[in-house]
């Protein structure tokens, strides 16, 4: 017969462990190690990343949870004017460590939209946090624990948010980085309201933001549009980000205002202690009015501001402070104030109308949850505790845009008391993706009103279960479970998009061999349209990283080094995350640096590539196969590559063994491979390549354009 030859340059369908090995299509693989398959005609080493920090920092890495996000601010800074917080935008990654004990958040940085190295800060760090969960929203970052969620154990730490406050209070700039939690309480303490003809004397305005409100009772000349009755009062805190308090539950109630038909409200003034900083999330708080004893609806009666002043309604200008003294002066009487206000008739505005929600409301704050995302201007929560109860079949959701407000009937409860408990919760257009261990459900929220959302879908068997089994992607959002990884586009059901790996592969390599998934991570590099998902990132030891190209649906692995990492986080160049040698510093602390994750650029790592098993078209005869002649180069780096190659189905263990040979060529280069003569002889023949470092100083570097395999077809038939 002949001599033929058939050559082998396209991957790009990747690596098929589901079906027969001689099954599977010519551009795909039998099995892949630390080879990227994408690019037709081309075979080449992976890269295991590039270190972004100039050098390691000697840090003890508490847990692997991390977080970044950009900021208009420099988060490092901590004095300075607005502008001098402007200079350096940044780009951020959260670091979660162990400092004296304790749980700790600080923060690696570079300037924004760079691609240098970061630097570690301690600058504006935070403490008490055990298992951090995050969302990040109009500048703010909201953080709160899921530690609480481990045996319904309810020793959790408050929820906080981070966010940058520039504000001109009382005539008085403040530019700085602010730590604070839910909107603050209300006390009696700090407020006085009272018929009276002028303020009381200064003392008594003795604690920094305590305010006085007075009023008189206009009552000789008529014309006032207040119902008769006696009139109580109430008052609420607003933050800089429009979340507003519940109105104030008087422990003493200031005395009610008595009008008759006709009367209204004149000489109304406010009046605030103003000597040192108070509640600086704030922008200001809100008088409210309604009749007593009539449990109706409270009416604004005062909306004061700390910049613009007073005003008597939400479409009133305001009437600017008059201030003694300076803010924040630390000393002496300092106090603002405006006076000759008048009400002649109740605003229309509401506290329900402005917050949307109820004043009856039992709390609006909740305690801590397991995951967190942000959709429609909502931020949504699931797996919640609050009140000291943890409702796990439960998803929280804020009033539009107050990001920070919990009422207690924003919530949907689904699936309750199935068993099961919600592990993850993410956004795609408008819809919300809730996960519970086995089912995912699909929320509809594209009605700007909650009575128009509807549960669209719900399927069984595709639950997730941790928040870092998720990951969000121009093509929908990828999920791994014990099942394999799935796809949902949000037009169709989803879709297992890892058919390809067999059930064993994926069980044996992605979970702990009972089903659980070993501390995965997900990410999306969006220069090579691929997901990343890291397997047991907590191991020390060498484990693998699973990739999927969403261009050609093929999968290949790399191999993740033998050292433990962070989740993987997402900024404007690409994928990154905190490799961390554990004690590889002093003591007890580990030696940690940024890591730039460019798995599928060209690199330096060993690769093996094994093909399909070949039967060259003819399964039914004996072939005579001679040599592989292999084209290839590899930057002149010294890089040896050798070829095992396994007869007739073989899979575990190869039928012969062919010497490297070295490459180091700048310049494609052909290796030929002589097929040992008692070996040649067979049904079908599958080959694997093997690259080494050669003697070179950049590692196993290599470029395989084509495989061109030399063979005759005989006239026998297998015995």
């Amino acid at each position: 017969m002949p001599r033929r030859s058939l050559q082998l340059n396209d991957f790009s369908g990747g690596l098929n462990t589901k079906s027969s090995p001689r099954d599977i299509a010519p551009n795909q693989v039998q099995s892949v190690n630390n080879a990227v398959l994408s690019n037709a005609g081309l075979i080449t080493s992976s890269n295991s990343g590039t270190t972004k920090i100039a050098s390691a920092e000697e840090i003890e890495i508490r847990s692997n949870r991390t977080f970044s996000f950009n900021t208009q601010y420099d988060i490092t800074r901590t004095s300075g004017t607005k502008f001098d917080y402007q200079s350096v935008p940044k780009e951020v990654i959260i670091s979660h460590e162990t400092v004296s004990s304790v749980g700790s958040l600080n923060f690696f940085t570079r300037s924004f939209n760079s691609t240098g190295d970061f630097t570690r800060t301690t600058s504006n760090s935070l403490s008490n946090y055990y298992e951090p969960v995050f969302y990040y929203v109009d500048g703010a970052l909201y953080i709160a624990d899921a530690s609480h969620l481990e045996g319904f154990d309810i020793a959790y730490f408050a929820r906080t948010s981070l966010r940058f406050i520039d504000t001109i209070r009382f005539g008085t700039n403040t530019a700085k980085w602010l730590y604070d939690g839910a909107v603050a309480s209300t006390a009696d303490s700090r407020a006085n309201i009272s018929d009276a003809a002028s303020f009381s004397d200064p003392t008594v305005l003795n604690v920094a933001g305590e305010f006085e409100v007075i009023y008189d009772v206009e009552d000789s000349s008529g014309g006032g549009g207040w119902e008769a009755g006696d009139y109580e009062f109430s008052y609420t805190y607003v933050d800089l980000s429009g979340d507003e308090s519940l109105p104030h539950t008087w422990g003493t109630a200031p005395s009610a205002a008595s009008l008759s038909a006709g009367h209204f409200f004149t000489a109304i003034g406010v009046k605030i202690n103003i000597t040192y900083a108070f509640r600086e999330k704030e922008k200001g708080f809100r008088i409210y009015i309604r009749r007593k004893d009539k449990n109706e609806r409270w009416n604004i009666f005062l909306d004061v501001d700390y910049e613009r002043g007073v005003r008597k309604n939400l479409f009133d200008d305001y009437s600017s402070w008059s201030v003694t003294g300076t803010y924040n002066a630390g000393s002496g009487t300092n106090t603002a104030e405006v006076t000759g206000l008048v009400a002649e008739a109740p605003a229309l505005d509401t506290y329900d109308s402005i917050t949307g929600y109820s004043h009856n409301e039992d709390s609006i704050d909740i305690d801590g949850y397991l995951d967190a995302c942000v959709a429609q201007r909502r931020a949504w929560v699931c797996n919640v505790s609050k009140e000291d109860r943890v409702f796990d079949d439960r998803i929280y959701y804020t009033p539009v845009n107050r990001f920070n407000t919990f009422p207690n009937s924003y919530y949907l409860d689904i699936g309750i008391n199935d068993g099961d408990s919600f592990r993850a919760i993410e956004s795609l257009g408008n819809k919300v993706i809730a996960f519970k261990k086995s089912k995912v459900y699909i929320i509809n929220i594209s009605s700007s009103s909650d009575a128009g959302w509807y549960l669209e879908a719900e399927y069984d068997g595709h639950g997730c279960d941790t928040p870092q089994s998720v990951c969000k992607t121009p093509f929908g959002i990828c999920w791994v479970n014990r099942d394999g990884v799935f796809l949902y586009n949000g037009e169709s059901v989803p879709v297992e998009i890892s058919q390809n790996l067999s059930d064993d592969t994926w069980l044996s390599d992605i979970t702990d061999g009972f089903g659980v998934l070993n501390n995965v991570s997900l990410a999306f590099n969006n220069k090579y349209k691929q997901l990343y998902i890291a397997q047991n990132i907590s191991s020390t030891t060498e484990t693998k990283v699973f990739v999927y190209d969403f261009a050609k649906n093929g999968w290949t692995i790399l191999n993740r080094g033998a050292y433990t990492q962070s989740e993987y986080v997402h900024l404007s160049d690409g994928v990154y995350a905190l490799e961390i040698d554990e004690d590889a510093g002093t003591g007890t602390l580990d030696s940690v640096t940024v890591k730039k994750y460019e798995l599928l650029d060209v690199g330096t790592n060993t690769m093996t590539v094994k093909t399909k098993d070949l039967d060259f078209g003819n399964p039914g005869l004996v072939k005579r196969v001679n040599r592989v002649f292999v084209t290839c180069k590899d930057d002149g780096e010294d890089t040896d590559l050798a070829l095992k190659y396994y007869n007739d189905g073989k899979t575990s263990t190869h039928t012969g063994s062919l010497a490297a040979q070295q490459i180091n060529s700048s310049d494609y280069k052909v290796l030929e491979f002589t097929i040992d003569s008692g070996d040649r002889n067979c049904e079908s023949m599958a080959f694997e390549l093997i690259s080494s470092n050669g003697g070179g100083t950049s590692g196993a570097k290599i470029y395989i354009n084509d495989i061109n395999i030399d063979y005759r077809l005989t006239n026998k038939r297998p015995q």
